[in-house]
C-alpha cells in the first residue's frame, strides 16, 4: 500500500517564546481562528471532492433506459472498439444465492444496448452503469452501497485522495498509523480521513472520510472501470480515539468485500 504523509506533521512543534497578558490572549485567539479556518477549508474541500466525484455517476444517466420488470443478474457492459457499449461485461447478482432480492430496483441505472444476454431461465440480463444494494440486506450496518462503472477508477481514486493528502500538511493535524491504514484528524474537530489498504489487487488509493455523523468511501476500485462506494453511520464516538478508527474502517471495508465476492465470478478471481 502506498501511504502519503508529511514527516513534519509527525514531529513536535517548534517552541516559541512565551507571551504574557493581552499579547498571549491575542496569540491564542488568533491561533484558534487559524485552526478553525483550516478545519472549515478542509471540510469544504472534502465535500466538494465527494460532490464532484458523484457527478461521474450522474453523467451516466443521460443514456439510461428503463430496466426490465424482472432480472436476476446485471451486466456492466463491455466497450467495443467503436466506442459502443455491448453486453459481455462483469456480471453481478441482483439476488442472493437463495433467491432473495438484493437490489434497490428503482435506483438501478440500465443502458439501452442492441442485445442483452439471458440467464438459464430465460430472464434478461440488463446492461447497467450503476446498482445500489439494499443496505438492510448487507448486514454490515451501511446506509448506502453502490457498484458503478466509470471511465477510469484510478483517476477517480486520485481525485478523491487529494483532500486527504492536503490535510496531511498542517502542523495541527494528528496522525495514526497501523499495518493497513494511515489516518489524519484535526485535534479540535470531529473530522478525519484515512488511507487504507485495498482488499483488491493493484495500488489504487483508497481513502475514507469521516465526520461526527457518517463515514463516506467514494472510491473502492475493483478493476480499471468498476468501483464500489459506500456510506455508513460513524456514531462519532470512535473519532475521539483515532487509534480505533483505522481498524474499524478497515474491518468495514473487508466486510463489504466479503459481501460482494459471492455475487460476481469476476470478484472471486480477485
Amino acid at each position: 500500500m502506498t501511504v502519503y504523509f508529511c514527516l513534519s506533521g509527525l514531529k513536535g512543534k517548534r517552541q516559541t517564546p512565551s507571551l504574557s497578558g493581552e499579547a498571549e490572549s491575542f496569540r491564542m485567539a488568533t491561533g484558534r481562528r487559524t485552526q478553525s479556518n483550516r478545519v472549515e477549508k478542509w471540510r469544504g474541500e472534502m465535500l466538494r471532492a465527494i460532490a464532484s466525484f458523484l457527478l461521474i455517476f450522474c453523467a451516466s444517466q443521460a443514456s439510461a433506459q428503463i430496466c426490465p420488470d424482472f432480472f436476476r443478474f446485471v451486466d456492466f457492459g463491455l466497450e467495443g472498439r467503436d466506442g459502443v457499449i455491448y453486453r459481455g461485461g462483469p456480471i453481478f447478482r441482483a439476488e442472493s444465492l437463495s433467491g432473495q432480492p438484493l437490489l434497490l430496483r428503482d435506483r438501478t441505472e440500465c443502458l439501452g444496448v442492441r442485445e442483452v444476454s439471458v440467464d438459464g431461465r430465460g430472464n434478461p440480463i440488463p446492461v447497467v452503469t450503476s446498482i445500489h444494494y439494499s443496505p438492510e440486506k448487507t448486514n454490515i450496518d451501511l446506509t448506502e452501497l453502490r457498484v458503478a462503472v466509470v471511465d477510469d477508477t484510478e483517476a477517480a481514486a486520485e481525485k478523491n485522495a487529494r483532500v486527504h493528502r492536503a490535510g496531511l500538511k498542517p502542523s495541527d493535524t494528528e496522525f495514526t498509523r497501523g499495518a493497513n491504514f494511515f489516518c489524519a484528524s484535526f485535534k479540535e474537530s470531529l473530522e478525519m480521513s484515512c488511507q487504507l489498504e485495498s482488499p483488491y489487487p493493484g495500488n489504487i488509493a483508497l481513502v475514507v472520510y469521516c465526520d461526527a455523523l457518517q463515514c463516506t468511501m467514494p472510491v473502492l476500485a475493483i478493476d480499471e472501470q468498476i468501483l464500489v462506494s459506500a456510506v455508513w453511520a460513524s456514531g462519532g464516538s470512535f473519532l475521539n480515539d483515532p487509534a480505533t478508527a483505522g481498524p474499524d474502517i478497515f474491518d468495514k471495508i473487508k466486510r463489504i468485500h466479503d459481501f460482494l465476492s459471492p455475487l460476481s465470478a469476476a470478484l472471486q478471481r480477485r
